[in-house]
């Protein structure tokens, strides 16, 4: 009886909270309407002319989110774990975002996600306990550091495959008589991708009288690659002892193209232990999906008990935890 009037309260909430959207989509529509009409009469851009209601909805939603990142930055906890974050705001070129508002969509996915178990819970008549609860906020409130880190990572790749081209473009520039700023301005407009937007940040740098050092020093720092690290550490031996530019790239290009070369050798000869490993990883999920066709009520006491859910979630973790490990070690360090 407790329980039940438990699922009509919360039933009742979830009705309100939805025709409380519904009425405020009613107002912003009927507002839109009279904006257009005021406009007619005024001098307004054409961008303002095609806004939808979907931009006014998420130019709401853009205010609520700031108003919590305000509210969130009051606690110094939450600034000191958000610094950590700003290394990949920076290289995703997010300049209006700041690791705050980053952390404001963290904890905005960990109750979005409560929100949807607790919902699902309602329509299978099933009661949440608040540690499977907060460990569900928990998961949702990493699950955007997942989507951060493979895009850096992604990103980071294919910089260190476009770096060699960067190099092979300036040394051959550099051959044909242009200076530095000229070969850069090569490659940022030969180059597409992640590389290029480097190479406008190199070309910004240099155009505020950065030495050529310095400004390569930064992009090391940005991508963190231990290629650009040596190019950081060749112009600054370079600018300290003195030489010639050409002969310098010119090395780099032949030290940069033996790398690959190896790299690519290593790979082949990694090639088998690599579909053993990616195989070992899929056939878990196989095998789950081979008893579940089988029987599917088997796995019916992981997903309805609080021991169940336990256990599932500590499986997950120390399976990701895992193939992590065994990736790290799969990976051929150049």
């Amino acid at each position: 009886m407790e329980y039940s009037l438990q699922i009509v309260i919360t039933q009742g909430i979830m009705i309100i909270i939805l025709l409380l959207l519904i009425i405020y989509l009613l107002h912003q529509k009927r507002a839109i309407k009279l904006q257009k009409r005021f406009d007619a009469f005024t001098l307004k851009s054409v961008v303002d002319e095609d806004k939808s209601i979907f931009d006014y909805i998420m130019n709401f939603l853009y205010k609520v989110m700031k108003k919590v990142t305000n509210l969130l930055s009051h606690s110094e906890v939450l600034k000191k774990h958000s610094l950590r974050y700003d290394k990949f705001i920076k290289y995703e070129n997010k300049d209006k975002v700041s690791s705050m508002d980053y952390m404001t969509v963290k904890f905005f996915t960990g109750l979005l996600l409560v929100i949807l178990s607790f919902v699902s819970s309602m329509f299978q008549l099933t009661s949440l306990s608040l540690p499977f609860m907060f460990l569900v906020f928990i998961l949702g409130f990493y699950i955007p550091d997942v989507f951060l880190y493979i895009g850096f990572q992604k990103k980071r790749k294919k910089i260190e495959e476009d770096l060699l081209k960067a190099i092979i473009i300036m040394n051959n520039s550099f051959k044909s008589g242009r200076n530095i700023m000229q070969a850069v301005v090569i490659v940022r407009d030969e180059l597409e991708g992640p590389i290029s937007d480097e190479f406008k940040k190199i070309y910004m740098d240099m155009t505020y009288g950065l030495s050529i050092e310095v400004v390569f020093d930064r992009f090391y720092n940005r991508v963190k690659l231990d290629d650009a690290k040596y190019i950081a550490s060749s112009l600054t031996l370079l600018n300290k002892t003195g030489g010639n530019i050409v002969k310098v790239f010119g090395t780099i290009e032949k030290s940069f193209f033996s790398k690959k070369k190896l790299k690519q050798e290593m790979q082949s000869l990694t090639s088998a232990s690599i579909f053993v490993y990616r195989t070992l990883c899929v056939m878990p999920f196989l095998f789950i999906l081979a008893i579940y066709i089988l029987n599917p009520t088997y796995f019916t006491p992981m997903f309805e008990t609080t021991l169940g859910r336990v256990l599932l979630f500590i499986t997950v973790l120390f399976y990701s935890l895992y193939i992590f490990i065994i990736k790290r070690v799969m990976e051929v360090k150049m």
